[in-house]
């Protein structure tokens, strides 16, 4: 009977599927206590929705031509409309729109950055996740314009920022509570201040 030859394993041949490896590298092999996992979930679904929007908007002015050559929507002149009516010269609103979308793409990504660093329980991240979103909202209101913050900026968006920024630095606090030997839980940050 013969000796059946034993490969040598490889990272190719490994039982973890590569989506699983890479999410280990990315989020790290340890899961987060209950309080991240939701302060994360929050997170990541808001920042989604605007990084999406953002991307679709974006494209959509770039493309302004193709889209009213295929579907006779001019673009252009609905954002010149909304322009002229915020007090912006000819082309002036629509290449300001161009340029806040697509810093926005970038604040986005560097708030998933942030994302991940929550995740992993790193307290860096209220840096990444709350600066980027700041500077979104000031780009909106001094480069666009204030009474396009107050009047094209959604109730729900404005909601939702405030959500992420504010749960962001309760988490933060919350963080550096357990770093002292308290708890991550809101509530739990509350009996141990109690004890004392």
């Amino acid at each position: 009977m013969e000796e059946q030859e034993v490969k040598p394993r490889t990272k190719f041949q490994s039982p973890l599927p590569f989506i699983i490896q890479f999410r280990n590298l990315i989020f790290g092999k340890e899961k987060p206590d209950t309080f991240t996992s939701v302060t994360f979930v929050i997170n990541i679904i808001i920042s989604t929705t605007f990084f999406l929007w953002n991307i679709i908007s974006y494209f959509s002015i770039s493309m302004k031509d193709f889209i009213e050559a295929q579907k006779g929507i001019s673009v252009e002149e609905i954002i010149t409309k909304r322009g002229g009516e915020l007090g912006f010269e000819n082309g002036e609103f629509l290449n300001r729109l161009l340029t806040f979308h697509a810093i926005s793409i970038i604040c986005w990504i560097i708030v998933f950055v942030g994302i991940v660093l929550l995740y992993r329980k790193l307290i860096q991240f209220v840096y990444f996740i709350v600066l980027p979103i700041l500077f979104y909202i000031g780009m909106s209101i001094f480069y666009i314009s204030y009474t396009y913050f107050i009047e094209d900026t959604t109730t729900y968006d404005k909601i939702a920022l405030l959500v992420v920024v504010a749960g962001s630095i309760l988490h933060y606090f919350l963080m550096k509570n357990e770093s002292r030997g308290g708890s991550i839980n809101f509530f739990g940050a509350i009996e141990d201040e109690e004890e004392v």
